[in-house]
Parts: structure tokens; sequence; C-alpha cells
């Protein structure tokens, strides 16, 4: 071999060697976030069998009518969609709305965060989740069963890392009930206990009454099975970890409720909420550490006031005035929502007296409604009166009839914004209505005041025969 020829060799390994290095130093490929919905669409509601279409878009944001979402390829009614991709989101609690009609199904990291399978008229639902930085899978299902086809879904922050003057519990406070709009106030407050009596949080800044507070933070603990209490007049919501602990969100005098999670020895988030409706507003919360090793897997228990409990099993609950089918709706429960027994049922064990809004309302007491702490047979019988079915509220009453749920908006017209959505068999009173009487003036039993269709209401009397109030 020449020395030509040797030359050439050795260059050529050199050459090989450097490359080879400079593979080794190139950075792994790292799983980028998704610009656009990876979608499919099937010609059934349950989303069974090979999809008819699948296409990427840049947002979930439809509003098909009585349309189809691709002419020729997807039916105009009983159709299912999937939509997934993977958002990277900076480190905050972010609230996700879905508005649907009929039924749709959101999942971040695999967990669901808003169920509502089930047909029905247009509808909103949010819910609030605490994220760590980085890329996070979000999946949402959706099903049409005839009508009007809505599928959307956004998400928006509503508290980011608390700024570096907040060194304890980061309290975002808001003149309203429901966590909305811009706080009023926040704060650093150095623990979450409070008894405002009737007074305020902030004179001059947050009302004495109908306000709301988000308190959140991230903790370390030692590893170990926690138990963390909340003892509120009125509502109150706990998560530990972005598992929630406590739902008491409903009016109530000062209760205690708690709940247990096993948790590792790492940071992890905490979010508070609480709502104060009226009368004596006070909250405390606190936690206790029972074991010492941590398992494997977070295993929240559903939260329970002290005395005779009960927790909802079914994914939704009425809670009504009577103890029958017959007697109208005052509003409904949640799967995992706990309540507090009032200590009577009906003669035949099925239905069971509980403590609600300083008052009582009745709910099933059938196991797979309700799950109880004691029998609901040991329970003493009522005997005492309740409303004639229909007659619960005062005046002229209306109910929900025909579908799932009905909206409640702020004025007689589809363009006005929902305040609620209420179910089949809610019990109203009737205030007036608009001039054509196509839509109905309607307070409910928790004191809401606003309109309705009347397409969806049995009323006792004809609208016509009430005042235009609108």
């Amino acid at each position: 071999m020449t020395s030509k020829a040797r030359t050439k060799i050795f260059m050529g390994m050199v050459a090989l060697g450097l490359l080879l290095l400079t593979w080794g130093r190139m950075p792994a490929a790292v799983q980028a976030a998704d610009s656009a919905w990876q979608a499919k669409y099937w010609n059934n509601t349950n989303l069974t069998g090979d999809p008819v279409l699948e296409r990427t878009e840049s947002e979930l944001n439809h509003d098909w009518g009585r349309g189809s979402p691709a002419d020729g390829i997807v039916n105009t009614s009983d159709f299912s969609a999937r939509w997934q991709r993977s958002v990277n989101f900076s480190a905050g609690t972010y609230r996700f709305t879905a508005t649907m009609d009929d039924g749709m199904r959101v999942w971040v990291d695999e967990v669901l965060i808003i169920d509502s399978w089930t047909d029905s008229q247009v509808h909103t639902l949010t819910h609030d989740l605490f994220l760590a930085s980085g890329d996070h899978v979000v999946k949402v299902k959706y099903y049409d069963a005839g009508g009007d086809a809505v599928a959307k879904l956004s998400w928006t922050a509503v508290s980011g890392t608390a700024p570096a003057t907040v060194v304890n519990w980061k309290g975002e406070y808001f003149n309203n009930t429901g966590l909305l709009g811009t706080a009023v106030l926040v704060r650093d407050d150095a623990n979450i206990s409070f008894n405002w009596g009737n007074g305020s949080p902030a004179s001059g800044l947050v009302a004495n009454d109908q306000f709301s507070v988000r308190w959140s933070r991230s903790m370390t603990f030692a590893p170990g099975r926690y138990r963390f209490t909340a003892a509120a007049d009125d509502g109150v919501r706990v998560w530990v970890n972005n598992q929630q602990l406590i739902n008491a969100w409903y009016d109530h005098q000062v209760q205690s409720f708690s709940g247990e999670i096993d948790l590792p020895a790492t940071s992890v988030p905490v979010r508070v909420e609480y709502y104060e409706h009226g009368g004596g507003a006070e909250i405390n919360f606190s936690w206790t550490q029972l074991t010492g090793s941590s398992q494997p897997t977070p295993t929240p228990v559903p939260s329970v006031p002290t005395g005779n409990t009960g927790v909802v099993q079914s994914s939704r609950l009425n809670v009504r005035f009577g103890p029958g089918l017959s007697y109208g709706v005052i509003t409904q429960l949640t799967k995992g929502q706990a309540v507090s027994l009032a200590g009577y049922r009906s003669a035949d064990s099925h239905w069971v007296m509980i403590n609600w809004n300083n008052s009582t309302a009745w709910v099933s007491g059938l196991p797979p409604y309700l799950s109880t702490n004691v029998p609901i047979s040991s329970l003493s019988v009522w005997s005492g009166s309740v409303p004639a079915p229909g007659s619960s509220v005062p005046g002229p009453t209306a109910t929900v009839i025909t579908v799932y749920y009905l909206n409640i908006r702020s004025g007689p017209d589809v363009s006005f914004g929902v305040i609620k959505a209420m179910p089949n068999g809610t019990l109203m009173t009737l205030l007036g209505r608009n001039a054509a009487a196509t839509w109905a003036n309607v307070r409910l039993a928790d004191g809401t005041v606003g309109w309705m269709s009347a397409r969806y209401l049995s009323t006792s009397v004809p609208l016509n025969n009430l005042p235009i109030t609108g």
C-alpha cells in the first residue's frame, strides 16, 4: 500500500470519528407541544369502530347548528368526535371551560376534569386545575344526539406563580360567590384561620356577604399519609397535589370536613376555595400527618362533615322539596359531595331528609345514589308535614320538562349570558314574561332570578296571564 493510500484511509477514519463524536453530543429529541388538535369523527354516538374522518383543527370552537362537521362524510346528528393535543403551559392554575350540546368529557393528563355525558341543551361547565410548567395532554370526547350540535373548549390562567411579596398563602378575594372575574384583593395570608362574623375580610374592598376566596401555595411535606381538615361557613373545597379531597360547595353553618391522601417528599400544590353566602363567615384549614411512609398512589377519601352523613355515589343526585319524584328539584349534587343527614327518612327508607341551606330537603337514600355512615333504616320515620307536590315555592310555578338541563339566563334571549343550568324537574316561581310569552322570568329556590325558554317549561298558569317584565 502506498503512503498516499494510507493517508486517505487515515483521514477517512478521523472524519468518521469526528462524526460519531458529534452524534454523541447531539441533544436527545424532546416531544414538543402540538400546534393543532388531532380530530377524529364517527357516525355513531359512542366513538366505536373506525372513524369516518381524521383531520387537524386549529381550535376546538364548533357551533354546527343542525349541520355536519363535514358535509357528505359526517352525519348531521348522532355522531361523535375525539380531539387530542399536547399543550405547553406555564406553571399556574387554569380554568377550563367546556360548552356542549349534547355530551362532552375532558381529560388533562388522563385525569377526567369535566364530565357531562348526557343528552342536553347547550350548557357550559368549568373546572380549575393547577398545572406544573411543561407539556400536558388535553383530550376531549363529544357526541351529538340530535338537534343543534355545539362543542367548544378553552382555558385561561386564573392565577400564576405568586408574586415575590407573597411568601405564605396567596389569597385572592372576589365580590361574588363563584370566584369569577378579577380579584378585588390579592394579599399574603399567613394562615387560613378566619372568623369574620358578619364583617368583611377587608372593609371597603371585600363585601360583608356574597364573596369568595381562593388560597394557593406550594408546600413540601415529609413523606406519609395526611389528613386535611376544613371547618367552614359556608362552602369549601380543597385540592392537594391536584387531588380534590374536600367538596362541600353548598350553603351550611359551620361544619368540619376532612380528607386523607398519601404524599411524597416533594413540593405539591395546595388550593383552598371558599365562599360566603350570608350571615356568619368563618373558615379554618389545617392538616395532620397520620403515618410516616408514603404510598405509591394518592388515594383521596371523600370529604364528610361530622355527625350522620352521606356521600353522593351517582354522577348527579337531585335535591327535592319532598320524599318522591313528584316533588320539585331544588338543585343537584355531584359525585363525592357530602351531605348532613337531618335524622329522618321516608317509611320505605327510599328517601332521606338532609340539612340544606338553613332548612331541610330530601334526596334518594338508595345505595346506587347515596352512601351513608349509618343505615337509613335506623333513622326515624318522618311524621311531620311536607309541602304538597308543586306547592313548594310561592306563587305561580314552572317546572323544567323535556330536556335534561335548561339554562337560566340573564335576559330573555339566547344572546344573554348563562347563569347556570338546571336539571329536569326543577321547580321555580314565575315572576313574569317577555312580550311574546316565549321566555319566562323565574326565581329559583336558592333566590337566583333569571330567564328560561318557555318552550321547555310546564307552568301552573298560562304565561300570558303574567306581567311583562322584560
